[in-house]
């Protein structure tokens, strides 16, 4: 395994560079979460989502930079740095060969290659067309003789012989914990803050206007953490320019220094599983889907807030899942289809006593046998069946359709401009320590 980098980034504050302003440092890669959790704060921020990478660069490695690409996640990054580093010089040479040859375009694909490199094979000093034609005549047997996709590199010839096996499919906690360097911060709780402040919000969030609507309370984090309670009822579902216009009103320096203190909902006990952090996307999305719900002629949305009340939820991902499988469902809500579900799951379904005096354990009546994947649980709008397992669907904010993405982006990232902010940062950084003419050499490296 080879001791050094493979690549370098330069990563950067989001936020301040849509406001004109290229804030970061170049970071080898593979790197560690300690040395990250210095760029972080040397970024002044602790939201992964406020980081990018800007630009890359190698001399050792320039062939892989074509495929690195801003806002790749970090632990992605790593995690390619590490697996190349550990291929040796022509496993590596015939890895790019093969990225090359399949004309990839993102970083998994490449991390899948890697994965498969065992479905491709070399003939060694074979780089010409007439030096495979000579190689096929003496090997006539040889898998490269037969129908295939392959390609030349500068050690030899690289071609397929099995098939690709979809290894890593951008999820990242299928990333070993080791590998992964974004650290970690304890999240905003108000529960943190001092008791006085957590009181004022209360008494904030108790003067809502009662509207027939999604709302949420988007407040200013840094306010907050300073005793000071910055922030307003927004109606949900809403568009980008007015949260910005929000922003603007609550006072944010960054657009990811929010927080959503409170939501009001028709769907009772929605607001105690919403996560402060939730993000706003996500939480636009969920909005509009409930919104939907009332649209329907169907038992949808007691459905789903039976959902609410029955399972735990760890974050507001679990919550558009529900929202997604509610055909997962049926809800028995008189007594003769309660009954029935009563006698379908028998002992297992414990009845409320009030409840009990009515519907009865007919164990005669019951099934002879309940399935692993059926369920039925009591709730405030009647007995939840459930009908198979649910499909997660959403795992992360990217997840959410582009048409329901509300969060603040001033502008698009330019990759020439930020070349040129790079070059710029550089120079300066160079300028003030040197007074003498910027280096060529630093620009030409960047340009690459």
């Amino acid at each position: 395994m080879q001791d050094h980098k493979v690549f370098q980034g330069f990563v950067a504050n989001l936020s301040s560079y849509q406001k004109g302003k290229l804030q970061g440092e170049w970071v080898d890669f593979p790197t560690t979460q300690k040395r990250m959790a210095q760029v972080f704060s040397n970024l002044d921020t602790k939201d992964q989502d406020n980081v990018f990478i800007a630009e890359y660069k190698s001399k050792e490695n320039q062939g892989l930079v074509a495929y690195l690409k801003p806002f790749t996640k970090l632990d992605e990054v790593n995690f390619f740095a590490n697996m190349i580093r550990n291929l040796n010089e022509n496993t590596r040479q015939v890895a790019l060969t093969i990225m090359d040859l399949e004309g990839l375009e993102d970083i998994n694909q490449c991390i899948n290659v890697i994965y498969n490199l065992d479905k491709y094979a070399l003939i060694p000093e074979v780089t010409t067309s007439k030096q495979l034609a000579a190689y096929k005549k003496i090997h006539p047997d040889s898998p490269s003789a037969k129908k295939h996709v392959g390609d030349f590199c500068d050690i030899g010839y690289v071609y397929q012989i099995g098939k690709i096996e979809i290894i890593y499919d951008g999820n990242v906690n299928r990333i070993p914990e080791k590998l992964k360097i974004v650290p970690m911060f304890e999240p905003f709780r108000q529960n943190n803050l001092p008791k006085e402040i957590q009181a004022r919000i209360k008494d904030t969030l108790s003067h809502v206007e009662e509207k027939d609507e999604f709302q949420a309370y988007i407040a200013n984090k840094n306010a907050l953490e300073l005793g000071e309670i910055k922030g307003e009822w927004v109606a949900f579902p809403t568009d980008m320019e007015t949260i910005q216009v929000v922003f603007e009103r609550i006072e944010l320096n960054s657009p990811f220094d929010y927080v959503c203190l409170g939501v009001q909902s028709d769907v009772k006990g929605l607001d105690e599983r919403i996560d402060e952090t939730i993000h706003l996307d996500v939480l636009n999305y969920m909005a509009e889907e409930i919104e939907s719900l009332a649209y329907r002629n169907d038992e949808t949305f007691e459905i789903f807030e039976s959902c609410v009340e029955v399972f735990d939820t760890a974050n507001s991902y679990d919550i558009l899942n529900m929202l997604e499988n509610t055909d997962c469902y049926r809800l028995a809500q008189n007594q003769h289809t309660m009954q029935d579900v009563a006698n379908k799951y028998m002992g297992d379904l414990k009845l409320p006593k009030a409840l009990s005096k009515h519907i009865h354990i007919d164990i005669q009546g019951a099934n002879d046998e309940v399935k692993p994947s059926e369920a039925a649980y009591f709730t405030k709008n009647g007995f939840l069946e459930r009908l198979r397992l649910p499909t997660q669907y959403y795992t992360s904010h990217e997840d959410v359709p582009e048409s329901s993405r509300i969060f603040p982006v001033l502008k698009e990232i330019n990759k020439e401009d930020v070349k040129k902010s790079i070059v710029a940062t550089l120079e300066n950084a160079k300028s003030n320590k040197e007074p003498t003419k910027p280096s060529k050499s630093v620009k030409r490296d960047v340009e690459r």
